[in-house]
């Protein structure tokens, strides 16, 4: 017993110094979710960006908005702390997402209070994490808090279908792993690990949903049990987190676009017998065919004899959903289209049996302080044939404003029931109107168009160009970009810039408006007030590193302005020292002040960060003419057209190359792609022209 005692002692011994030694020398990084600093004289609590490396890894992490919380919480203050993943945060828009939508609500419903709600969302993470982030919220003395999460429980951290890393491994070791990686030594080691290759393969850039293409996971897989399992743990203990903290939690099952999302992935159930499978694809091309034919009942019988022999087939159940609804019979076809969300093999919604541990574990707890929201019904209850779909959701999971303002009413329903009677004195009786939230929040075409070719351009990529209905809803927000585009008109600038004036003027210090008036100044060519707006959100925001980005990436375009850019985009580094963007900005400042030598190594960094990032090549050729060195000018260039054919500046250098080397006929090619892509774009017309070709592009 001495010697084993002894042999313990040693290496906690030697641990604690190695920890130590870390420390001293600034190894490491911090890993709560919030982090105590001064703002203007108060202290306050502000996110930690790096908080999702212990889960994600550094390349592939997802940072959390922006926060700057008093530490001090104001009495007349109801502080309203929002968990939860990207949907509960706000993508594709936080700024005018769920979060936003609910303060609004209740800005407009308690006018004698300040509100405070707390976004504490991320992309990507599930309930590993947020149950950390529960944890950490104990300290906020909020008044409330709201759970709404549950579509990442199979592809996010620690699940059977992750890219992260380790898969659902016993608990204890996935506590024991996550407390060790908050060490100094835990971290320093973790890195070792990843340098020399160990453990599973990890994603070294994050590419989105098409990261997850080869992660399918049935859902007769074993390892579904786990990660139900997991779930229900994770639930209780942030459930208990929010007792601990003294706050009244909200808890919300989870709505997902069952109407208007074909499944990702579909495969036949394990329990499929190898001589049904002829039979299966004979009823399935025959109900295809039907249905193409214009004969919905036809198909629904060939469809219907296929699911007796694979019912679990996703593709094939919501075909049948589908044809059912359009028959009438809407009862059926909501729980065949529940078949095809629960069978989609790439598991990015949350599933019904996800929805029941919900209610399952929140129900008939208000004794407790915890209160039930069914999001899932009451988005079938306000839904077009009781289904859910487009007129709700972007995509799979992710929010319009309808559908965050439908949440944000009923989980606000929810909160004003937890809220005791003294703390809703002088509360008015109703809800404002989702226009009357728009109006608040400064919604303006000029956002709207912004996130419409957002989405647009995500559902361009896998998994989602691959999805039944792919070309249909590309179609229907090409129609909604253009029903958007009058408010890109220049004459369309001062009403809308109205509008966020009227916002800032009644809430002066909310950061997301002068980011947004800052965005749109820059999109309407008024670099000064967009330069304005984004220095406004640094007094507000000290450690908020978007807004110096963007500053540094303007000025940077420019001749006159490019030694100004330099200490903003230093100071995003010296923030975040991984930001592949403002490398590549810094990159093209120093090009643009003929200082080569330093701008190649910003490049080159960059790109290994991010071998994706366009303005990385695009500025890396640029800066190479500039110095004469066109051949290499010329192959990243090229390597920029593989990232993205669409863009019109790599031509016009290519094209400018091509005519003075004296290759015409290449520099005729790149200007009819740029007319393609630009059609105003002056000098490719004149060009063309010049050499009397047509403008038409290359067929």
């Amino acid at each position: 017993m001495f010697r084993i005692l002894a042999a313990c002692l040693v290496i906690v011994v030697v641990l604690g110094g190695l920890e130590l030694a870390l420390r001293l020398a600034g190894t490491g990084w911090p890993t709560a979710f919030l982090l105590r600093t001064e703002v203007g004289g108060k202290a306050v609590w502000i996110e930690n960006p790096r908080f999702t490396w212990r889960f994600l890894t550094p390349e592939l992490a997802r940072s959390p908005q922006p926060l700057v919380v008093p530490v001090a919480k104001d009495p007349n203050t109801l502080r309203v702390v929002v968990l939860g993943e990207s949907a509960a945060m706000g993508d594709p828009e936080p700024s005018v997402g769920y979060p936003r939508v609910l303060q609004a609500l209740l800005e407009a419903r308690l006018p004698s209070r300040r509100v405070e709600v707390v976004n504490t969302a991320v992309t990507a993470i599930n309930s590993h994490a947020i149950r950390e982030i529960a944890r950490d919220c104990e300290s906020l003395g909020a008044d409330v808090w709201i759970v709404y999460m549950g579509n990442n429980e199979v592809m996010g951290p620690f699940g059977p279908g992750t890219v992260f890393g380790g898969k659902s491994p016993n608990p204890a070791v996935l506590r024991a792993g996550l407390w060790f990686k908050t060490t100094r030594t835990g971290q320093w080691l973790d890195v070792l690990a990843r340098r020399a290759h160990l453990g599973p393969p990890v994603p070294n850039q994050w590419g989105g949903l098409e990261m997850f293409l080869q992660q399918q996971i049935a859902a007769d897989d074993r390892r579904m049990g786990d990660t139900y399992s997991y779930f229900q743990r994770n639930l209780d203990a942030i459930l208990a987190s929010g007792r601990r903290a003294g706050a009244r939690v909200v808890v919300s099952t989870v709505a997902v676009n069952l109407r208007d999302n074909a499944p990702f992935a579909s495969t036949h159930a394990s329990t499929m017998k190898p001589a049904d499978l002829g039979k299966w694809e004979h009823l399935e091309l025959a109900g295809r065919r039907a249905s193409e034919a214009g004969n919905p009942r036809e198909a629904i019988i060939a469809w219907a004899k296929a699911s007796e022999l694979d019912g679990g087939h996703a593709e094939l159940a919501w075909r049948l959903g589908r044809a059912l609804l359009s028959q009438g019979n809407t009862n059926a076809a909501a729980k065949i289209l529940g078949i095809a969300r629960d069978a989609d093999t790439l598991r990015f919604r949350a599933d019904s049996r996800i929805n029941e541990i919900l209610r399952e574990t929140a129900r008939n707890r208000t004794n407790e302080a915890i209160w039930l929201v069914d999001g899932e019904r009451t988005f079938a209850l306000n839904s077009r044939d009781g289904i859910p779909g487009d007129e709700f959701f972007w995509d799979h999971v992710h929010f319009r404003m309808p559908g965050a303002y439908l949440l944000a009413v009923a989980t606000g329903s929810a909160l004003m029931d937890a809220l005791p009677e003294s703390a809703k004195t002088g509360a008015r009786p109703e809800w404002i109107t989702l226009n009357d939230v728009a109006s608040r929040l400064a919604v303006t075409q000029w956002g709207d168009h912004r996130v419409v070719e957002n989405v647009r351009s995500r559902m361009r990529r896998p998994p989602f160009n691959t999805q039944l209905n792919a070309a249909d809803r590309d179609q229907r927000l090409q129609r909604e970009s253009a029903s958007l585009a009058p408010g890109l008109s220049p004459t369309a600038f001062n009403a809308q810039a109205n509008a966020l004036r009227k916002a800032i003027e009644r809430a002066p210090d909310d950061w997301v408006f002068h980011d947004q008036f800052g965005k749109l100044s820059e999109s309407f060519g008024d670099a000064e007030g967009a330069v304005r707006e984004w220095r406004r959100v640094i007094e507000l925001v000290p450690h908020h590193v978007m807004a110096r980005l963007q500053i540094g990436h303007m000025l940077a375009t420019k001749d006159a302005t490019a030694a100004d850019a330099v200490p903003y985009l230093m100071e995003v580094l010296a923030l975040r020292p991984e930001t592949a963007e403002a490398l590549a900005s810094l990159g093209q400042s120093y090009a643009r002040q003929k200082r080569f030598p330093e701008a190649y190594p910003r490049f080159a960094e960059a790109a290994r960060l991010r071998s994706d990032l366009l303005e990385t090549e695009v500025q890396w050729g640029i800066a190479l003419e500039a110095d004469k060195q066109t051949n290499e000018a010329g192959r990243h260039l090229n390597q920029a057209l593989t990232i993205s054919s669409n863009s019109a500046l790599a031509r016009v250098h290519l094209a400018r190359m091509s005519a003075s080397a004296g290759d015409t006929n290449a520099a005729l090619a790149h200007y009819r792609e740029v007319l393609r892509i630009a059609p105003a774009y002056r000098e490719a017309r004149q060009f063309l022209e010049d050499n009397n070709s047509p403008s038409a592009p290359v067929p």
